[in-house]
């Protein structure tokens, strides 16, 4: 009996020093499943011709409550519910029906569309503010020059023409990887496409003041970057009291001056006649990146 203990208490001790040297091996190897040979350059490597992989598959309100949401006006990091969510962190959204990941900021959408799969996609057209409500402004000039700008604001929610004139998802869900839609806060929003080209096209009807021609400029604004587009159009002489339909164009490129939380372009209009101005409406169409 005093030998067996003897030679167990041995093994036990070889036992005991053996644990460290396996699990060094186990944790500093690649783990495989459903194959015995794991590729090398990988922690994990999983293997079927059969099946896939599910992730966690989350709602907008399971990630806002128990991760963070993506209000511009939250994150980070008020709108942080979970402290140790890390960039990197990958989700199913089933409310956007999208992959999503965490920059560290904000939810991204991980896979984005590279062509057009019809040929008005990516079209978000704004007739009017909330009950049916256009801007109007009054303007007029400064001696010869152009007078105040007024910045033209919309009352939410915001009414768009119908299908299929207006045929982007965010006007009636999030686009992706933001809650926000296309105007927040007297911002526009851009698509959420880092180097994605936008036109942006306002019509207005004008009605001058006095038969004397002049001119209106729209600017397009971006407060935080500075960054400005201007477009002016011509009222023609002898139109007082007529309605004239003028058209602006801008041009902007997504990046993170204008993507960020909280950011965006605000719209202005002067002129230099007095003249009053009805916003008939204002468009984004979204051209696909390269």
């Amino acid at each position: 009996m005093y030998i067996y203990f003897r030679k167990a208490n041995v093994m036990r001790k070889i036992f005991t020093l053996l644990i460290p040297i396996f699990m060094y091996n186990f944790l500093g190897a690649q783990v495989g499943i459903n194959t015995a040979t794991p590729n090398g350059a990988t922690v994990l490597d999983i293997f079927s011709n059969q099946k896939g992989i599910l992730i966690p598959r989350l709602t907008d309100a399971d990630r806002n409550t128990n991760l963070a949401d993506n209000d511009p006006l939250t994150v980070p990091p008020a709108g942080v519910a979970n402290s140790n969510l890390t960039a990197g962190t990958l989700i199913f959204n089933t409310t956007a029906n999208n992959f999503q990941y965490w920059d560290g900021t904000v939810w991204k959408q991980l896979f984005v569309p590279t062509s057009s799969q019809a040929g008005n996609d990516g079209v978000v057209k704004v007739n009017s503010g909330n009950a049916n409500v256009k801007p109007s402004l009054n303007l007029s000039a400064a001696g010869s020059g152009y007078g105040p700008r007024q910045q033209v604001t919309y009352t939410t929610p915001l009414v768009f023409a119908a299908s299929p004139t207006t045929s982007w998802p965010e006007t009636t869900v999030p686009f992706p990887g933001v809650t926000s839609n296309i105007y927040i806060a007297g911002k526009w929003r851009e698509n959420e496409i880092s180097g994605q080209v936008h036109v942006w096209r306002l019509i207005a009807n004008v009605t001058p003041g006095s038969n004397s021609s002049g001119s209106i400029k729209a600017t397009f604004r971006n407060p935080d970057s500075l960054f400005e587009i201007n477009s002016i159009q011509l009222v023609p002489n002898g139109s007082s009291g007529v309605g004239n339909i003028l058209t602006f164009y801008f041009y902007t490129i997504a990046d993170s001056a204008s993507l960020d939380p909280g950011r965006g372009y605000q719209l202005f209009l002067e002129a230099d006649i007095t003249c009053n101005i009805v916003v008939d409406s204002f468009t984004r169409v979204s051209l696909f990146k390269d």
